[in-house]
């Protein structure tokens, strides 16, 4: 019988370029990184691109080139031993804004903490904030359905999730009725 896999949020990735990636803030600064990575190699991305927060300069000049280049770089900054664990971006919108699921080791290491957090710093509640070990990808979309205010569910937005610890959460999102876009620039 097959076992299941247990994901480790903390456990640090695999690869140097997964680790750049996980604390880029902005959607079109991750895909623009990635894409340069790939195809230049990593010395190619001036140094401003690569750190967790940028500066309003270099957010006003992403903005100028378009609005939506500016989604998720207005999220607050990861605490310390925070990650994000999945992020839901409102596709159809001006600043494709985004909300960003984050887990942190509580109690060493014994509970994993989770919060939503937003670019407009609302407080969200969310209908559980602790479990013993990862979540499924069922229970984060239930997360961000179920939070207070609700992260998804307008009916006259498209969404779009990202994770990279899971690749299916445009799949679940789908099959339970949320307008799925996937981002592209």
């Amino acid at each position: 019988m097959p076992t299941k896999k247990t994901l480790n949020y903390f456990q640090k990735p695999n690869h140097p370029t997964e680790q750049t990636l996980q604390s880029i803030k902005g959607n079109f600064r991750r895909m623009f990184v990635a894409n340069e990575i790939a195809n230049n190699g990593p010395d190619s991305i001036p140094p401003a691109w690569l750190t967790h927060d940028i500066s309003e300069t270099l957010k006003g000049f992403l903005q100028g080139q378009h609005p939506q280049a500016r989604g998720g770089e207005d999220l607050p900054d990861l605490e310390e031993g925070e990650i994000e664990i999945a992020r839901v971006t409102l596709a159809n919108t001006v600043h494709r804004e985004v909300s960003s699921l984050r887990a942190k080791n509580l109690k060493s290491g014994k509970l994993i903490g989770f919060k939503i957090v937003d670019e407009y710093g609302n407080d969200i509640e969310l209908p559980f904030d602790e479990a013993k070990e990862a979540i499924t990808g069922e229970e984060i979309i239930d997360l961000f359905l179920d939070s207070e205010p609700t992260q998804v569910g307008d009916e006259n937005l498209e969404y779009s999730f990202q994770s990279i610890f899971y690749d299916d959460l445009n799949l679940i999102a789908s099959k339970r009725g949320i307008e799925i876009t996937e981002l592209d620039w």
